[in-house]
């Protein structure tokens, strides 16, 4: 599965990273201040990583470049309940992380592709999804019409 991973990223012509797991690897993609409906642009962090009792599937997780004030824990957690009961490409997790202060959001997909363009179909439409998803967490980070705060940007 390593083989099939690398050759997608080749094919997508990222620079890439391993992780430090021999099944793991990561790269970064830009995403336009449009995409995010925020004041500035971002990039998203894709992990890509052998899964599976048989090491025939691929976990994708994607997260932003960005963690939320811990506070925002619920605004941001019924973000992804919505966002998981409208049963899209990933699945949406609130996380903490390693400041208390600080919550991060993640989105996650498993699936077993067979080939490079089986690969492709399923790491391009997490990352579509996630822009959606992440755009929709930026949308909270922005004052609402009535002038009260939304989430602030903690990153």
């Amino acid at each position: 599965m390593n083989e099939l991973i690398e050759e997608y990223l080749r094919s997508r012509g990222v620079r890439y990273f391993r992780g430090h797991h021999d099944d793991e690897f990561f790269y970064l993609v830009g995403v336009p201040v449009s995409a995010f409906r925020a004041r500035r642009a971002g990039r998203l962090t894709v992990h890509l990583e052998v899964c599976g009792p048989g090491r025939d599937g691929v976990r994708v997780s994607i997260g932003p470049d960005r963690f939320y004030p811990a506070q925002q824990r619920e605004p941001l957690t019924a973000i992804a309940a919505r966002w998981n009961a409208a049963d899209p490409c990933v699945y949406a997790v609130v996380h903490d992380s390693c400041d208390p202060a600080l919550v991060g959001v993640e989105a996650r997909i498993t699936r077993r592709p067979v080939d490079l363009a089986g690969l492709a179909d399923i790491v391009d439409r997490a990352v579509s999804s996630s822009v959606e998803l992440f755009g929709l967490m930026g949308d909270a980070a922005v004052p609402d019409a009535r002038g009260t705060t939304g989430l602030r940007d903690a990153g």
